[in-house]
């Protein structure tokens, strides 16, 4: 998602931040275990030795795209959940405000949003904080459908189908024209309320409801 060009010595936080950013490149290219430090110092233009001052392991680089990325966006939606709105314009919020984030984001977050690095045994810890983001999703899905908004539907599979739209967006954010970038979170986020709403055409008043609740997911 991010190219950082021919690397340059500089300071040690710039360091570091080349090492996070071509780190989680290759894991989502070849998959975490399929990348070797060695690999990843070779992108980023340093010797390993010099990688290791900065991340001890390749668990440790991980740990750190994890913690960057998890804790904020489990926080972002258990948030939006306990505050006010419909559950068709959280989920809209949600969406929107996710794949906004991940636009931004300089890492490429696909290899933990697929669960490639989080199934392995020692990221306990972040597996259970992305179990709390897809159950908070779930939640949010399971509340339309009691209320009607959304169409009878097994949760676990409509937030298959979040995931999946989640895990393109660093993919899309290579092709998307620079004058429809804006836009791209609105439009993954109609895509999905519009299959899971029984009445596709309310599609704009939960845009215009989740409108307020995307601006304060993103600023959380």
């Amino acid at each position: 998602m991010v190219s950082v060009g021919t690397p340059k010595e500089g300071s040690g936080a710039e360091t570091r931040e080349r090492i996070l950013v071509e780190a989680s490149r290759l894991f989502a290219v070849q998959g975490y275990h399929g990348t070797t430090t060695r690999e990843i110092a070779a992108e980023v233009g340093i010797s390993q030795p010099s990688l290791f001052f900065h991340f001890p392991t390749k668990k440790a680089i991980v740990e750190e795209l994890c913690r960057l990325d998890l804790i904020p966006a489990v926080s972002r939606i258990e948030g939006l959940l306990a505050g006010g709105g419909s559950p068709a314009a959280k989920l809209f919020a949600m969406i929107a405000g996710e794949v906004a984030c991940i636009l931004a984001s300089p890492y490429d977050l696909r290899a933990h949003l697929a669960y490639e690095v989080l199934n392995d045994p020692d990221l306990g810890t972040y597996r259970d904080l992305a179990h709390r983001f897809d159950e908070a999703t779930r939640d949010v899905i399971r509340a339309g459908c009691d209320t009607g908004e959304f169409i009878e539907v097994d949760p676990a599979i409509a937030q298959q189908l979040v995931i999946a739209v989640l895990l393109r967006a660093p993919v899309t954010d290579r092709h998307v024209q620079p004058n429809l970038k804006d836009l791209e979170p609105q439009m993954s986020a109609a895509l999905v309320l519009r299959s899971l709403l029984t009445d596709p055409g309310r599609l704009d008043d939960v845009a215009a409801e989740a409108a307020p609740l995307t601006r304060r997911y993103c600023a959380a």
